[in-house]
């Protein structure tokens, strides 16, 4: 299974579905409308720590839409399970997928730059290396040393020439790359959020005319309706944070129309291609709720 390496937003996505998992299996809820409210609570203090917000908030809904119209403990159990085993199996074939579909746009790229760790860009690389196209590959070092040493070293055992740039001597190469290359970790109508740094990169590219694509698979992809607002909601603890939809320390945003090309498993989107499949998701009345547990219209 690709994501068994578990990094990044793909980490935290599977990390979540083995929490929720255990939660379900943890003794015997006093009613199903108790056990549905425990499984809401676990699923929104998961999103509320601010990573990989978009996979966790469609896990979730995914999650009690499936929990509907459940009355017994194991109907809930079940419903649980094989949405929880539904995504995993998403989540994995739609990095295939979308490597793929990477195929179009590296066609004619002989040397790219990549900023941070992306299951989905290591795979996109790899992938295209074995139909037959060789790249060169760049990787933008920020902050972390080890974390960057890792990444070189994965990229080289994909079989790829791989060397290091830092960030400070970025501005007079940029133009030397056919492309950047960056994962996401959530995708909305105000733009990527991805790791400190990634807007920047965006903008310097935009500078030197050279293509910005994210390659951003569907799970991360978070409905306009989603709230993002304080956490108030007596099944939530009183130290809960206001909810970001990305992380301060960790990510940025970027416009969408910074990107040159959103690739995802159904090919590259336009930036209205992506507006109108988000405005078309259905969240369960839960999560558009502040955090807190709404009756259904």
């Amino acid at each position: 299974m690709i994501l068994e390496q578990r990094y990044g937003a793909a980490q935290t996505a599977l990390r979540a579905t083995e929490a929720l998992q255990r939660r379900a299996t943890a003794g015997q809820a006093a009613s199903p409308d108790t056990f549905r409210r425990e499984m809401f609570r676990t699923g929104w203090q998961l999103i509320s720590e601010g990573r990989a917000t978009g996979s966790l908030v469609n896990l979730v809904n995914a999650m009690l839409w499936a929990m509907e119209g459940c009355d017994t403990p194991h109907e809930l159990q079940s419903a649980v399970t094989e949405s929880i085993a539904r995504f995993r199996h998403q989540l994995n074939q739609r990095v295939i997928d979308t490597a793929t579909q990477g195929l179009s746009v590296l066609t004619l790229t002989h040397h790219v730059l990549i900023y941070g760790y992306s299951t989905t860009v290591q795979y996109t690389l790899q992938h295209a290396l074995r139909n037959g196209h060789r790249m060169a590959v760049t990787c933008l070092h920020h902050v972390d040393t080890f974390e960057h040493q890792e990444l070189l070293n994965r990229i080289s055992a994909i079989g790829l020439t791989v060397d290091s740039i830092d960030v400070a001597q970025l501005p007079q190469h940029l133009h030397h790359y056919d492309a950047v290359m960056v994962g996401a970790d959530t995708l909305d109508m105000y733009g990527l959020a991805n790791r400190q740094g990634t807007h920047d990169l965006a903008m310097l590219a935009a500078d030197a005319g050279v293509a910005f694509f994210t390659f951003c698979t569907s799970e991360k992809f978070l409905a306009d309706v989603f709230y993002t607002g304080q956490c108030t909601n007596e099944f939530i603890t009183a130290t809960s944070q206001p909810l970001p939809t990305e992380h301060p320390l960790v990510n940025d945003r970027t416009p969408l129309n910074n990107i040159t090309g959103i690739i995802t498993e159904r090919g590259p989107l336009t930036t209205p291609a992506v507006e109108a499949w988000l405005a078309a998701e259905r969240l369960h009345p839960w999560l558009v709720g502040a955090g807190t547990i709404l009756p259904h219209p």
